[in-house]
């Protein structure tokens, strides 16, 4: 029944304003009431002017701590007081309590609520005046009661303000969830793109120490000098992955062609563009020149000196990219791959939403060279 806690905008403990007013009507009516009226009526306005002044020092304290059900039974005893103290002393400020009361209900209390303590102490103190004064024309006095709705308009504001502001939180949050996961996803494929060229080349540069090694104790220098020139090659190839890398974990131009041009290194590489060339998303550049670069280093590898073909489609929603190589030429270091690039370029496509197809041109000849083939929305 008692309205929420409404935090700095005003809450169920009364404002500032009212903080100070309240305590001055108290005293202003301690000093007056009494003096106003002679007789039995006197010690009828003192009691009524204790319970009301009861009610509106309650009213300092937040109305959740004394429960909801007991704050409604209070404020609505409290009306009919501030009504029979109104005809009792009406030249003074006792009149201002009837009022007072209404507006506190209408902040505090639902609708239907405060309307019965506003129109219980409207009521009583317009039959009070009639009955004392003996005169109808006072039955307006009903109307003191409407200090209800200002309280309603208050109240109303405050929970606006309270939403508004509960919104704003909520928007902050947000942006703030939406930023960190952005942080996140890019140290994420920062990660994956160091991850990539790192494990390659390190790899591979492990095995050939290995294999120097058990040459070595062999005796077979020879060999052993060709394992180191192969993994000095790596190491090469490596740095070479690792920059591109870095360039291209820096381009926000989305400028794909270029990317991939940078990654073709000698005349037996090829790149084609048909189409109108357009930027891409960042993330988009990232994986298909990952994908790319990874299928030109596996046919270096395993077909070296056949020619390499990339061929790039800008058709007006679908960009399409495929990576070909031509009949081995020359003698491969690399007899059987680990599938580690395989399943990262297939990785690489799904998170772009891809979809990658790769395997020898002729299914039944495996050394007729190899293709791969990417297709993505744009």
């Amino acid at each position: 029944m008692a309205r929420r806690d409404y935090g700095e905008y005003g809450d169920d403990a009364p404002s500032r304003l009212f903080a100070l007013v309240n305590p001055a009507l108290l005293i202003w009516a301690w000093a007056t009431v009494p003096r106003q009226v002679d007789g039995d009526l006197r010690i009828a306005a003192i009691v009524l002017l204790a319970v009301v002044s009861v009610v509106l020092v309650l009213r300092l304290v937040r109305p959740t701590a004394i429960g909801a059900t007991a704050w409604f039974v209070v404020m609505l005893v409290g009306a009919p007081a501030a009504g029979l103290l109104f005809a009792t002393a009406p030249q003074g400020v006792a009149p201002a309590f009837v009022p007072v009361i209404a507006g506190s209900a209408g902040f505090l209390f639902d609708t239907r609520p405060a309307l019965v303590v506003a129109g219980v102490g409207s009521v009583t103190a317009a039959v009070a005046v009639v009955v004392r004064f003996d005169d109808a024309r006072y039955v307006w006095i009903v109307l003191v009661g409407l200090a209800v709705l200002i309280g309603m308009t208050r109240r109303d504001r405050v929970r606006t303000l309270i939403l508004m502001r509960e919104k704003v939180e909520q928007t902050d949050r947000a942006i703030a969830s939406e930023a960190r996961a952005q942080v996140l996803a890019e140290r994420a494929r920062v990660a994956r793109e160091i991850h990539d060229v790192l494990a390659h080349s390190l790899s591979g540069v492990n095995m050939q120490l290995n294999l120097v090694e058990a040459l070595m104790e062999d005796g077979r220098d020879a060999d052993a000098r060709a394992a180191v020139a192969t993994a000095r090659t790596l190491v090469t190839d490596g740095l070479g992955e690792a920059r591109r890398a870095v360039y291209a974990l820096r381009d926000e131009s989305g400028d794909l062609v270029g990317a991939l041009r940078s990654l073709v290194e000698n005349t037996a590489e090829t790149i084609e563009i048909s189409g109108t060339p357009r930027p891409v998303d960042a993330d988009v550049l990232a994986q298909l020149g990952r994908i790319v670069a990874e299928a030109l280093t596996n046919a270096r590898r395993h077909a070296p000196g056949s020619p390499a073909h990339v061929d790039v489609v800008f058709a007006p929603s679908l960009l399409t990219v495929t990576v070909g190589n031509d009949t081995p030429t020359g003698a491969s270091s690399f007899v059987h791959g680990s599938g580690v690039g395989m399943r990262g370029m297939h990785e690489r496509a799904e998170q772009i939403g891809a979809t990658l197809r790769a395997g020898p041109r002729d299914p039944d000849d495996p050394t007729a060279g190899w293709t791969v083939h990417v297709e993505v929305t744009t």
